[in-house]
């Protein structure tokens, strides 16, 4: 069983092992309480090593920020440590401590070993709705959480989801990755996010706020349940996907459909609402007769959607140097790139979807360019002199 309990960390996955790389030189400040040991993940302008602590042999993710790559982003970085700051939920990876020096910024992570969303469904031998009804009661609870503190997630995907793994043997997820997330006090009109899970409003650019949250958790609903999107386009059309998501017309075709539940299709059209005022909220979610009673515990049938997850999103083992939980690339504010490598792997694996918008006064003021790169699959973008520039990378 995948998830029956209702809570996975930061930087960690399964996969194939990474190289020997030496271990960094740390502070004395982080020596003197943890061992650092092997490096299991990067990204642009971090890295994450294993470490244990030495007073409890507990392990734990470490998470090096280099500031000399990220000169001219500090602010994505200081919105995103303000926020983990924040929040502390058993659903939702947990900052242990920070320590701070002139060149490198130090987050001591919760670590979780149990891969993501999609790997559990893939390597379970049993799948039912009763699982996935767990999963989503996890998902919820994180968003119930973060939407009471006014903070959006603007990612929240099966990459970002983390499975953790109990002393008896349970499962449960915890949402990681908040190099996305952002304190709602007012409209948001950045276009940002994971084309599969984007909400209509963000394409629409009519501004949105907490409930694109709840969209996405929607479309991750609908996948868990027969295993590919609700809103599909071809792998050459980007703009098919988001006309098809404007519309927001539902379908649950057979037979892929036929053995899943009505209350189950009913929660995922009230998530799935292009209108923002009648799509739920995560109090509703929570409170639905498909999640209080586990997904309706007497249909305990099997759901088959290991083959289709695995065909339509490229799951299996993922590069090494592709962490859940290590942001990619966060900017913000003027001459901006809000989401630099976020891929859609139904559309077409190693494509990136990136919307960026030029608002200064002087320049481009409201003008939207769409971007999109195929067969890219190391690189990160950065503005330099008001231009865009492509940057070699480890991504």
């Amino acid at each position: 069983s995948v998830a029956s309990t209702k809570v996975c960390s930061l930087d960690e996955e399964e996969g194939p092992p990474l190289e020997e790389t030496p271990i960094p030189i740390v502070p004395s400040s982080i020596s003197d309480r943890y061992k650092v040991g092997r490096m299991i993940g990067d990204g642009n302008f971090a890295v994450v090593h294993e470490c244990v602590e030495h007073s409890t042999g507990r392990a734990y993710a470490l998470k090096i920020i280099n500031k000399g790559k990220c000169r001219g982003k500090e602010h994505m970085i200081q919105n995103e440590v303000a926020i983990l700051r924040r929040v502390k939920h058993p659903n939702i990876v947990l900052l242990i401590e920070e320590m701070d020096t002139y060149s490198e910024l130090y987050l001591v992570m919760e670590l979780v070993k149990g891969g993501d969303l999609f790997d559990a469904i893939t390597s379970t031998n049993r799948y039912t709705e009763r699982d996935a009804s767990g999963m989503l009661y996890n998902l919820a609870n994180a968003i119930k959480y973060l939407h009471s503190l006014n903070i959006v997630h603007r990612d929240i995907k099966p990459e970002n989801l983390l499975v953790y793994e109990h002393q008896d043997g349970s499962t449960s997820l915890k949402l990681g990755d908040f190099g996305l997330a952002t304190v709602v006090d007012g409209p948001l009109y950045t276009v940002c996010g994971t084309p599969t899970y984007v909400a209509p409003e963000i394409i629409a650019e009519t501004g949105y706020g907490l409930k694109v949250d709840i969209w996405a958790a929607g479309v991750i609903t609908y996948i868990l349940l027969c295993g590919f999107p609700p809103f599909r386009g071809s792998t050459d059309d980007q703009e098919a996907l988001f006309d098809q998501i404007l519309l927001g017309q539902l379908e649950f075709p057979l037979p892929y459909w036929d053995n899943v539940s009505d209350s189950a299709k009913e929660l995922i059209v009230s998530m799935l609402q292009v209108e923002v005022d009648q799509r739920y909220t995560a109090l509703q979610v929570l409170e639905h007769p498909w999640v209080t009673n586990d997904g309706l515990s007497e249909n305990e049938h099997q759901l088959s959607v290991a083959g289709k997850i695995k065909k339509h999103f490229n799951t299996g083992p993922k590069p090494s140097n592709n962490t859940p939980g290590v942001s990619v690339m966060t900017l913000d504010h003027d001459f901006s790139i809000q989401r630099s490598g976020s891929l859609d792997f139904y559309q077409n694996p190693g494509m990136f979807w990136i919307r960026m918008q030029l608002n200064t006064e002087k320049m481009y003021h409201g003008l939207i360019i769409i971007i999109f790169f195929y067969k890219l699959s190391n690189c990160i973008f950065n503005i330099n002199n008001n231009e865009l520039i492509m940057l070699k990378s480890t991504f």
